[in-house]
């Protein structure tokens, strides 16, 4: 076997990048659409506020695995987890990350649309989904050239209402699902969820800084479980140093004690 075909090898057109706490490394196109923080946001939510949801879990739009393979590595979720996506190229890079972090079963790589979650997954087969789903109106700005980007940024595959509809059906009752999403498409993703009869249960707004208005937020929801929602404290992604995390978000990422807050 060469060195540029090694599972754990870079190709020419790649980069072999690490993330959190538990050393998951995962392959990204130089070019194309790269992981960002939303991806660590959204495990921990998921973990944190899943503990109690038990059974398979499913990742739609799993993108190069991050989150799937920090759910299992960083977050300690059992699973396993079924991680799908669309496209093919970065779906191999999804399949050859799973084998470089040793996680084989327990993260299981699908190649397929979720809009085609009626036939290719069963229904009521999983107790949590979490999904970073595209972010961006098709109709919405300039949409990226590359095609990877595009699918991966902009609704031009699937929207929110696919997302939710995918979710409603892939969970079992009392299954969980969580999102996150652009703080100025709030109302809209309550309105989707609890439609599809996908209660809120907890909301949490992410700020880049104390005084900044919310950029994101994360969300869970019940199949057929109105439990009243619970909104968490928000969740302050710097802290007062120049260009440092806050506490909180320094823990996932790693980053020494010295440098959190600014210190």
């Amino acid at each position: 076997m060469t060195a540029s075909s090694a599972p754990s090898a870079a190709r020419d057109d790649e980069t072999l990048d690490a993330i959190g706490t538990a050393d998951v490394r995962v392959f990204q196109r130089r070019s194309g659409y790269r992981f960002t923080l939303d991806a660590v946001l959204l495990a921990h939510f998921a973990a944190t506020e899943g503990r109690e949801l038990s059974g398979p879990v499913l990742e739609l739009g799993a993108g190069s695995g991050v989150v799937s393979l920090l759910l299992v590595k960083q977050f300690g979720v059992e699973g396993p987890v079924d991680a799908l996506e669309l496209q093919p190229g970065v779906h191999g890079r999804l399949t050859r990350a799973v084998s470089l972090n040793g996680c084989e079963g327990q993260v299981r790589p699908v190649l397929g649309d979720l809009r085609q979650a009626r036939t290719l997954l069963a229904s009521g087969a999983y107790g949590q989904v979490v999904s970073n789903p595209p972010f961006r109106r098709a109709q919405a700005g300039v949409v990226s050239p590359d095609e990877e980007r595009a699918v991966s940024k902009s609704e031009v595959a699937c929207d929110a209402e696919a997302v939710v509809a995918a979710a409603r059906h892939a969970l079992r009752p009392g299954g969980g699902v969580s999102l996150v999403y652009p703080a100025a498409r709030l109302g809209e993703v309550l309105g989707l969820l609890t439609g599809a009869r996908l209660f809120p249960r907890v909301l949490r707004t992410v700020h880049a800084h104390v005084e900044a208005p919310a950029t994101r937020f994360l969300v869970q929801a019940l199949r057929d479980q109105d439990r009243g929602l619970s909104v968490r404290p928000p969740l302050i992604v710097h802290g007062a140093g120049p260009g440092g995390y806050g506490a909180e978000v320094a823990a996932l990422m790693d980053v020494p004690l010295a440098e959190r807050d600014g210190g």
